[in-house]
């Protein structure tokens, strides 16, 4: 009984010192790549042990919401999608999540993203990045067709300002790059031509604030994407 009373007190206190953090970070107290107050400051502070406190970093490390630097301290990960990412990759290895799921997510998601720069306006410094982009993507071989794609898409996002978005494609987009890298490697000219086009409206409906327009070119882009999965699926899954 004493045991079962220890390890309740225990599991308390770990979970007071998560919750903690977790209200500094709610509060705006730290950000991401910010440093937290030393173990000591925690634990004098919560009137806690050591030991809990470095559960619940140990805990929220493995989340990968904080990151451990040796000889330095404890500090919120500026690389928290990648959890993400990883728990994903988890789910589809487990059966969880199909690549069909995280497809259909990812297209969703890059309408969601051209919406929000439909409705909030795109810089004209920011339409020639991504024209400049597209011309390079033009002239480019195969085997430089996956870096450009990434970098218009990862362009978009970043576009947006909006970080929740950013984080969770961010996650999804590294997940999914390791199919897309494959497909365009194999894709052939036609196909990339077709693809390349989808790019171009895109970036046409966008500047012209057409949602209707947006959503119809980033279907057409899925839509090949999807065929060609689908023909490649052995060879990426």
């Amino acid at each position: 009984m004493k045991d079962k009373l220890a390890d309740n007190k225990y599991t308390q206190e770990y979970d007071k010192a998560i919750k903690y953090i977790y209200d500094m970070m709610a509060q705006g107290k730290v950000g991401i790549g910010d440093k937290l107050p030393a173990e000591r400051v925690i634990a004098e502070e919560l009137g806690i042990g050591r030991n809990s406190i470095r559960e619940a970093l140990s805990i929220l490390g493995g989340m990968g919401i904080i990151e451990r630097r040796q000889g330095s301290g404890n500090y919120i990960s500026p690389n928290i999608g990648k959890s993400i990412s990883q728990t994903i990759k988890m789910m589809i290895a487990l059966k969880g999540v199909s690549v069909k799921e995280v497809c259909t997510f990812r297209r969703l998601m890059e309408k969601s993203v051209c919406n929000i720069l439909c409705e909030q306006g795109i810089s004209d410094a920011q339409i020639k990045e991504l024209r400049d982009l597209l011309k390079k993507m033009q002239n480019s071989g195969n085997d430089k067709n996956a870096k450009a794609d990434k970098r218009f898409h990862d362009l978009l996002i970043l576009d947006t300002q909006n970080k929740l978005l950013i984080i969770i494609m961010e996650a999804v987009t590294d997940v999914y790059r390791e199919w897309i890298g494959y497909v365009l490697e194999h894709i052939d000219d036609e196909g990339y031509k077709k693809l390349l086009k989808c790019h171009i409206d895109i970036l046409n409906s966008i500047e012209h604030r057409n949602s209707t327009a947006v959503n119809e070119a980033v279907d057409c882009h899925y839509d090949i994407i999807d065929e060609l999965f689908e023909n490649a699926e052995e060879g990426i899954v």
